[in-house]
């Protein structure tokens, strides 16, 4: 069973490497720039969250990338035929590794700095 689950996260990893980017180079900038001030970090489940002090704009913007991102975890999930909460999971590893240090991280427990 272990190993069944090991090679769904990996095809799910795989999967994820060729989807289409989220989001359009200019909503990617500016979500870029938010996260560099701080207004926006990512979460352990995918997800971008609007930081405390955020603005309209930042929470605006969150709520358009989390609805194009859960739009993509749920056709992940329906093709590899696992939960949407693991492949949010596995997506949220490649946008945090790909993250500058410095960047604001939800983990399960609280926010860090990368």
């Amino acid at each position: 069973m272990k190993l069944f689950n090991s090679l769904r996260v990996f095809l799910v990893a795989a999967a994820l490497l060729l989807a289409p980017a989220v989001l359009q180079p200019a909503a990617a900038d500016q979500l870029d720039d938010l996260r560099a001030q701080g207004q926006i970090g990512e979460r352990f489940d995918g997800y971008a969250e609007a930081r405390d002090g955020a603005s309209e704009a930042a929470r605006g913007l969150v709520k358009k990338v989390n609805a194009q991102r859960r739009e993509i975890y749920e056709k992940q999930a329906k093709k590899q035929n696992i939960s949407v909460d693991q492949v949010g999971r596995v997506y949220a590893e490649r946008i945090i590794g790909k993250l500058p240090g410095g960047a604001w991280i939800r983990t399960e427990t609280g926010w860090r700095q990368k």
